[in-house]
């Protein structure tokens, strides 16, 4: 009996752009074109690697994703849940795998890349243990484990340095093969995507980047509450921050 191909899903961990752009410190009118660029290049990837784009947002995000993604190119949408930043990544990652997909994740505030995309997901094909995006500052910006290592994601903690280092032990303590893909830093803040620039890193947002530069913070003028930075929660994948 022929085996069926398995489907593929990559799961985008991401507030709605504009919730983005404030909590990152950038003028929402500046830098929201940014994030929302972010999510189409994830979304072009993904089809591109042969894969559906999987929202995963607050719940209160759904509807304003639903708004500004195009409805005709298959994108499924899905809540997070936990009570800690481990839990949201290992719930999520979980429900995909419990449809029999191979799955890869990655974070909202990184430029997407196809390339890394794809390379994952072959990887996966190829039986690979696991495959990690290590980020500059000790965390991680893609990740793809298979489903009986999920429990690895419940240990990670937001706020710390050392998210791939994590994983990489966990898988490294079961005998699993870890590939590493290259990807762009997370943009985290106004100085992050500076730096990225004058990198000379290669994405297709670069003049909205400059755009959101050009103009001035959010925290030069109205300075969001810490209850509503609170309710915003955090996002990404790299830890810091958390994921939306």
């Amino acid at each position: 009996m022929t085996r069926s191909p398995v489907r593929r899903s990559l799961i985008l961990f991401a507030r709605e752009p504009s919730r983005e752009a404030r909590a990152k410190g950038f003028s929402a009118s500046g830098a929201v074109d940014l994030f929302a660029s972010f999510a189409t290049g994830w979304l072009d990837a993904a089809e591109r690697a042969g894969a559906r784009l999987v929202v995963a947002a607050p719940a209160e995000d759904l509807a304003a994703w639903r708004r500004r993604l195009p409805s005709d190119r298959g994108i499924s949408f899905i809540a997070q849940r936990g009570r800690s930043f481990g839990e949201r990544v290992e719930e999520s990652a979980r429900r995909i795998a419990s449809e029999g997909d191979s799955a890869v994740l990655v974070g909202g505030d990184v430029p997407p890349s196809a390339r890394a995309v794809g390379r994952a997901f072959d990887a996966l094909d190829r039986e690979a243990g696991a495959v990690l995006a290590p980020a500059p500052d000790g965390g991680v910006s893609l990740i793809a484990i298979r489903a009986e290592d999920l429990d690895l994601l419940r240990r990670l903690t937001a706020g710390s340095t050392g998210v791939f280092a994590t994983l990489a032990d966990g898988l490294e303590e079961r005998g699993r093969t870890v590939e590493l893909v290259d990807i762009a830093p997370d943009v985290d803040s106004r100085r992050d995507l500076r730096r990225l620039l004058r990198a000379g890193v290669v994405f297709a947002a670069r003049s909205l980047a400059r755009c959101a530069l050009a103009l001035p913070s959010s925290r030069d003028g109205h300075r969001p509450s810490p209850r509503s930075l609170l309710l915003a929660g955090p996002s990404g994948l790299r830890a810091p921050p958390a994921f939306a």
